[in-house]
């Protein structure tokens, strides 16, 4: 029962955070579908990564509690290359050339959204595999890291984009995201105290980091004017801006 229990809090939460960013984006409405397309890369991007990691990856490296050494080095590393490198990869390709991914937000919403599709079943496989305990703590420790890694560099992305910059330059925090995340793994797998909580650190500043882009990401929409102030700015059923904050849209007729 405690296992169900967990499973529905992390989707609880994926669902309360996707919701929160979508609600709270005052710039052009997102297309349902694009929204579910970002999610499934998420999805795929995981089970991809679980089977690279499976076959590239000796599973002695990663039991946890084994003894500090290069291998189990490179080891957490090469799962953040893997990892950051299947959520971020194929939604990138997918959604750069698309005409609404036109926000910077876009670029934090879209790739949050990715990062919790990889995220949630994640945390379900731990919490199936290894018991209600393990689920507890990675619903304190990681509901939203995979999330912020993420949706950090979908942020420079939408940010090079919109700024007309090479889509090459995110090449630094895509490497940011998987040393970050690769650190954030030894230091939970080696045991060692100093590097769990160094990892315990990675994962609080980067579920901070996550409304803080999110929140930059407005703030330059409206500096862009890609965004409007107040509520109703945009009409939520077709998108289309509503500057003087009508209760109904004049555009479509609906509630804005």
């Amino acid at each position: 029962m405690t296992i169900f229990l967990t499973v529905i809090i992390f989707i609880i939460l994926a669902i309360s955070l996707a919701w929160y960013f979508i609600s709270h984006d005052r710039g052009e409405k997102k297309p349902i579908g694009a929204l579910w397309v970002a999610a499934g890369f998420g999805f795929l991007g995981a089970i991809v990564a679980a089977f690279a990691e499976y076959l590239i990856i000796p599973a002695a490296t990663l039991k946890p509690g084994a003894s500090l050494g290069i291998a189990m080095v490179l080891g957490a590393l090469a799962v953040g290359i893997i990892e950051e490198a299947c959520k971020f990869l194929p939604l990138a390709l997918f959604l750069y050339p698309k005409r609404y991914f036109n926000e910077h937000t876009d670029g934090v919403i879209y790739f949050a959204i990715a990062g919790l599709g990889f995220g949630v079943p994640e945390n379900i496989l731990y919490t199936f595999s290894y018991g209600a305990k393990v689920g507890l703590v990675r619903i304190i420790l990681t509901p939203f890291f995979h999330a912020a890694t993420t949706a950090m560099v979908g942020y420079y992305l939408a940010k090079n984009k919109l700024s007309n910059k090479s889509k090459w330059a995110t090449v630094v925090p895509l490497v940011a995201a998987m040393l970050l995340h690769g650190l954030y793994d030894l230091g939970l797998m080696s045991g060692n105290g100093l590097l769990v909580v160094l990892s315990l650190m990675i994962t609080a500043g980067m579920t901070v980091c996550l409304f803080l882009f999110y929140m930059r990401a407005g703030e330059r929409d409206q500096a862009a004017g890609l965004a409007a102030v107040g509520h109703n700015s945009f009409c939520r059923s077709c998108g289309f801006p509503n500057p003087k904050h009508n209760l109904y849209c004049a555009h479509c007729g609906k509630r804005a």
